[in-house]
């Protein structure tokens, strides 16, 4: 499987959701929001909005952006969500939903993609593991001990979504 790095940077992933997009000041519409249904498949939005579900408490996460000829290996991560993507403007942004500027950024040819949202240590934060206080974004960065995110950008609609690993 042939990767590219795009980013990586912190995410505060309010209200418990990241969200990938190709237009951050773009605002969702009611229908595209949180209910049962998206919540089992653990995400939200509309083709171009995405908001992915998370659970450490602390909503901290580093988060890594990487462009993929394939899904990531399942056996390689805990929790895996394919999410469809479409990108009009050729641009993907990973943030918060309250964040005015994204995270990180990257660019690629417009069209369909297959996000591949995979998950380590899903639920473990500092406080669950008894610790306190601050971490550095190169010292979160290290900590793959911590709730923690890749997402593959791979190229076509894909074939199913929702969670397709959860462990």
């Amino acid at each position: 499987m042939a990767e590219k790095q795009l980013g990586a940077a912190r995410v505060f992933a309010s209200d418990y959701q990241i969200v990938v997009c190709d237009d951050p000041a773009k605002m969702i519409e009611d229908d595209e929001n949180w209910d049962e249904e998206t919540f089992e498949k653990g995400f939200a939005g509309g083709a171009s909005f995405r908001m992915i579900g998370t659970e450490a408490d602390l909503n901290d996460h580093w988060v890594e952006l990487v462009a993929s000829d394939a899904a990531p290996a399942l056996d390689d991560w805990q929790r895996v969500t394919c999410v469809p993507f479409r990108s009009s403007t050729g641009d993907v942004h990973v943030m918060s939903v309250v964040d005015e500027t994204p995270a990180l950024s990257a660019k690629l040819d417009a069209g369909d993609y297959a996000l591949y949202v995979a998950g380590q240590n899903i639920g473990v934060d500092l406080l669950s593991l008894g610790e306190e206080g601050d971490l550095t974004d190169s010292e979160l960065a290290a900590r793959k001990d911590l709730e923690w995110y890749r997402i593959f950008i791979v190229p076509g609609v894909p074939d199913g979504e929702g969670r397709i690993k959860d462990v």
